[in-house]
């Protein structure tokens, strides 16, 4: 009342007290009342193409009871919003002005591929409809789903067809095929099997954890009929996985990835003339959302089926397509909705290396596949960050691997670090060592937990990777943290200083296998076991002899 007192008066308080309790009543009715308003616009939507409306909380109620955890997005929320739900125009409004100029329907029909494992009902039945409702039925041949062996719901794939079967068994034009692994494949093998079933001009790849936007198909379909060894990716919206809001992505953005074989979106530069709203070139591209000539991807191999379960498999057929002949572009005129999960919702077999998890054992067993196929000498550069990979076995020979490169006369990597990712090829040229940091049989290591600096085995799983900065001499970890000498000559890691002054105690030169400091000229020492200090430089002192993985050139 003080505070009431003093900032307005009692009748306005109240008044704004009011107010609020009005806004949070209608808010909680509008929240209340959504699932509602949904499902009028999906009755709408469905009335408007000529589609039967069946209610669909009859399919989704046999959902396995699950936590939140278990899907790694919002069951809840997402059982509650209803078949299919009003999406926000997030493309350029000049994607919406014109026209795209489109080859006959028999000349660019789609197969959609979609798929899954263990996914909910609600967002997997999302995903179709919205699909369905929103893309051009004349362009749309086919609609292959492929159940990946889910184990806690295994009439999902039945109740499914029937579903589909009462609400789009009028769409004569459209072929359905629902296949079912009766164990566990993984994406990767379960893609390949169903655009090897495909029977359409195109063939679309698609995440079940999607929601496609208006107009999607058209910006898509007019690149690949002007190229026919094309790969073109919709700009992807995120849609969060605890609210479940649909947000508008990025067109500054396009795919790469780092040395250890890991996918990033990468920063861009508009060139002169350049509108946001036009197609570019990407490196690469996020597995999820793909679309090319069903032909052009069964002549490159498809997927590899090398490649275990999931993972690298966007990567391997990114470096594929660039260095045999074809190109890749993100069309951010073409929109699609898709969760982007914190981590893995489902597990992974278990392999041979009990010191790793199966989910690192397979995206090491992938990335090495990568390395042997694609790398040429660059692969050192993989092995020196990830020296773990090398106990990796691989069920075929790297001849095997090479075969198809020979065949198709694909250019070396270098071609691609030089035309296609200068980033990449960047950050190799500045370093000067890279990968770990081995002293004896012991390798340097930033603990995670608190930074603090110990010898640890060199196999750990989290091993921390180095890397000796060739213009500035700081040495980094690669979460841009720099060894830094400090007051008293105590170790430390510091954040990586940007100016001369900042950058002045995380200046190392190398002498031999030794590591100086330039400013203070004592050398990294490992005297004790597990302990790292600052000492006179000493020629031959094995204590005082650090190895990266991987040196880019020589020592003085």
């Amino acid at each position: 009342m003080y505070a009431c007192g003093k900032y307005c008066s009692p009748r306005r308080c109240g008044f704004y007290i009011i107010a609020f309790l009005i806004c949070q009543l209608v808010f909680i009715v509008i929240f209340m009342r959504s699932d509602r308003y949904d499902d009028i616009y999906a009755s709408e939507l469905l009335a408007y193409k000529n589609v039967s409306y069946l209610d669909w909380r009859a399919f989704i109620s046999q959902t396995p009871e699950t936590t939140e955890d278990y899907y790694q997005y919002n069951i809840e929320l997402s059982n509650a919003l209803g078949l299919i739900r009003k999406l926000p125009v997030t493309r350029h409004s000049s994607c919406t002005t014109r026209n795209p100029i489109l080859p006959p329907p028999l000349e660019a029909n789609v197969s959609v591929v979609i798929s899954f494992h263990n996914e909910a009902r609600s967002m997997l039945l999302r995903t179709i409809v919205s699909l369905l409702l929103r893309t051009p039925e004349d362009h749309l041949h086919e609609l292959i789903l492929v159940d990946d062996g889910s184990q806690r719901d295994v009439t999902l794939l039945d109740d499914l067809k029937r579903w589909m079967g009462g609400v789009f068994g009028s769409r004569q034009r459209l072929g359905l095929i629902f296949l079912r692994n009766e164990e566990r494949m993984g994406m990767i093998w379960s893609r390949n099997r169903g655009a090897s079933l495909a029977s359409g001009r195109y063939v679309l790849f698609l995440d079940s954890h999607c929601e496609v936007n208006d107009g999607w198909l058209e910006p898509l379909l007019e690149r690949l009929a002007g190229n026919a060894n094309l790969a073109v990716s919709p700009l992807l919206d995120p849609i969060d996985p605890t609210t479940l809001s649909y947000r508008k992505g990025n067109e500054m953005l396009k795919g790469g990835f780092d040395w250890s074989l890991h996918f990033h979106w990468l920063k861009r530069q508009l060139a002169s003339g350049e509108r946001l709203e036009m197609p570019y070139q990407s490196p690469a591209f996020a597995g999820g959302v793909l679309m090319m000539s069903r032909d052009w991807f069964l002549r490159l191999g498809s997927f590899n089926p090398y490649l275990k379960i999931w993972g690298g498999e966007s990567i391997e057929l990114a470096i594929k397509l660039w260095l045999c002949g074809g190109q890749i572009e993100i069309v951010p005129c073409s929109r699609i909705g898709h969760i982007f999960r914190r981590r893995h919702a489902f597990d992974f077999p278990s392999q041979f290396d009990q010191q790793l998890s199966p989910a690192q054992e397979i995206y090491l067993h992938n990335s090495k596949i990568i390395a042997e196929s694609w790398l040429d000498e660059y692969k050192n550069m993989f092995y020196a960050l990830r020296p773990a990979a090398r106990r990796i076995p691989l069920e075929h020979t790297y001849d095997e691997l090479q075969r198809m490169r020979t065949e198709r006369q694909c250019h070396p990597f270098d071609w691609y670090l030089r035309h296609v990712s200068p980033e990449l090829r960047m950050h190799f040229d500045e370093l000067s060592a890279t990968g770990t940091l081995r002293n004896e049989d012991r390798c340097v290591h930033a603990r995670h937990k608190d930074s603090q600096l110990i010898l640890a085995s060199c196999y750990l799983s989290d091993i921390t990777q180095w890397s000796l900065l060739r213009q500035s001499g700081q040495l980094s970890t690669h979460r841009e943290f720099c060894l830094t000498v400090g007051f008293g000559m105590r170790i430390a890691l510091e954040p990586c200083g940007r100016n001369e002054t900042a950058r002045r105690s995380q200046r190392w030169m190398r002498l031999g296998t030794r590591l100086m400091h330039a400013e203070t000229h004592l050398c990294l020492d490992n005297p004790l076991k597990e302990r790292l200090e600052m000492s006179t430089c000493r020629s031959h002192a094995v204590s005082q002899s650090f190895q990266f993985a991987l040196e880019m050139e020589g020592r003085t």
